[in-house]
């Protein structure tokens, strides 16, 4: 009993300080130092919320200062380098700041990572003891997109007049990421994600740094493409995922690709170079490949893209959900490539265009080939619209397109014979097997109810396929016809 009574005392005793020690807050919002402690600086931290200058003024983010304050100044709903306005600023394009002591801590100019929002970085002191070269960790940030579904599809897959109806609920999602600036390397950046779906798998890194006067090489996974859906985030996919017919035709998964891009006109027109080998099991999947069965190539690309911001900031890589009214923005990007696949060869065009303004937006895209070993001329586009019913509440968007392709021997027959071409393998594989006509219509209406971080979501998809070219369907008459509805809860920082 004496012993208990002693421990409660002790306790009692202890408690101010460990309350004084828990208490501990942000004492100088302007002072581009950790006060308390929590690894977050100034306007980043909760504490500093009601401070003067940590609140919006609603003015542009247009500065070096102003992209690296961790203030929404314009009230648009994205922070600092997350802001278009501030991505064509080099703070936004990944700059190591800070001594070499490793020391990153401080208020802004630290890149990428230098402006993080609140939670998102490592404590450089923390790192500071495991590091053996004295650099450690600077400003790197972490980005979470997580989702869960209900899912209600309808369709005629196995009998064309007998309708299933399948549910299904899951977590269909959950994307981690992190990126920021290579130590002592000014104006570099990377990014290493990882997707958990079907499987956990890491699907995309890459790392880019600088040639001078704006130029830059890029090494990563998967991007020896010219469409983007594919690699960029899910939580900036409206529709909630990509058109897949828009890719599956056009785009591999290369193991490595290689990229060379900078501006030609800045702030204009950018130029962009890459090339790519070897075939991911997915996209961007890293050390996976994809030979089997009877597969004669060595899978390759090589390709050159130009990018015109025809009115106002524009990015390949913008997201297309609107939280609040857009700045006028008109972008367009034009492309072209050459791809050996493991049983085909073909030249394709893409072009791409992105247009905002206010509540509303419009995108267009459109890819094109020649397939070279049997002869077959394909196509897809998709157009997309998108209407913000109620800033930072209600947002709607809805997509259409078509992948079209020929017969095999096409192209022969298209060029009066000047292209010659092999006949189809009686056992289609790989990618030829998935190449049939198709349409697809969705609808998307989501709702915001914390920030733009939480979004929950409706969806509806109508899809109408072809029957396959080979197997058991392949003498179907009917369309192969998916009707589903999804709800969907996704949350992402």
């Amino acid at each position: 009993m004496i012993m208990v009574r002693l421990s409660i005392a002790a306790f009692m005793l202890a408690a101010p300080a460990v309350l004084a020690e828990e208490a501990a807050r942000e004492t100088n919002c302007d002072d581009g130092a950790d006060d308390d402690g929590d690894s977050v600086v100034d306007c980043g931290d909760a504490d500093c919320k009601d401070a003067p200058r940590c609140q919006k003024d609603g003015k542009p983010e247009n500065t070096a200062e102003r992209c690296s304050d961790w203030i929404d100044n314009d009230d648009d709903g994205v922070l600092d380098c997350d802001d278009a306005e501030c991505q064509r600023l080099p703070t936004c394009q990944g700059s190591w700041k800070g001594p070499v002591d490793g020391d990153g801590g401080g208020g802004g100019g630290g890149g990428d990572g230098g402006n993080a929002p609140s939670g998102s970085r490592f404590a450089p002191e923390a790192e500071q003891a495991d590091s053996n070269d004295g650099v450690g960790f600077v400003g790197v940030r972490f980005g979470v997109v997580a989702s869960v579904l209900q899912e209600l599809d309808i369709n005629n897959t196995k009998n064309p007049n007998d309708w299933a109806l399948t549910p299904d609920t899951r977590i269909n999602l959950l994307q981690l990421r992190a990126f920021g600036a290579l130590p002592l390397l000014e104006d570099s950046f990377f990014l290493i994600n990882l997707r958990g779906e079907r499987s956990p798998r890491l699907t995309f890194a890459m790392f880019q740094v600088p040639l001078g006067h704006g130029h830059y090489v890029n090494v990563n996974t998967g991007g020896g493409s010219l469409a983007n859906a594919l690699i960029v985030s899910a939580a900036k996919q409206p529709l909630l995922e990509p058109a897949y017919y828009m890719f599956g035709a056009f785009e591999q998964g290369n193991g490595a690709a290689v990229e060379v891009h900078g501006p030609i006109v800045p702030g204009m027109l950018r130029y962009r170079t890459f090339a790519g080998g070897g075939a991911g099991f997915s996209t961007g999947n890293i050390g996976g490949r994809r030979f089997t069965f009877d597969n004669f190539n060595y899978t390759y690309t090589l390709g050159a893209q130009v990018q015109w911001a025809a009115l106002g900031y524009y990015n390949r890589f913008d997201s297309l959900f609107l939280y609040k009214p857009a700045q006028p923005t008109l972008g367009l990007t034009l492309g072209a490539k050459y791809d050996q696949r493991q049983q085909e060869r073909y030249p394709a065009l893409h072009a791409s265009t992105t247009f905002k303004m206010g509540i509303f937006e419009l995108a267009a895209e459109d890819y094109f080939k020649t397939e070279l070993n049997f002869g077959a001329i394909q196509n897809a586009y998709n157009v997309m619209g998108g209407v913000l019913i109620v800033p930072e509440w209600l947002f709607f968007a809805a997509d259409f397109g078509q992948f079209w392709t020929s017969e095999f021997g096409e192209l022969r027959r298209a060029t009066g014979g000047l292209v010659q071409v092999s006949d189809p393998p009686g056992n289609l594989e790989t990618e030829l097997r998935r190449q049939r006509a198709e349409t697809q219509a969705r609808a998307a209406l989501h709702f915001y109810f914390w920030r733009n971080n939480g979004v929950l979501s409706a969806r509806y998809a109508a899809r109408f396929l072809d029957p396959p070219r080979v197997g058991p369907d392949q003498d179907r008459e009917e369309l192969f016809v998916s009707h589903t509805l999804w709800l969907s809860t996704q949350f992402r920082f």
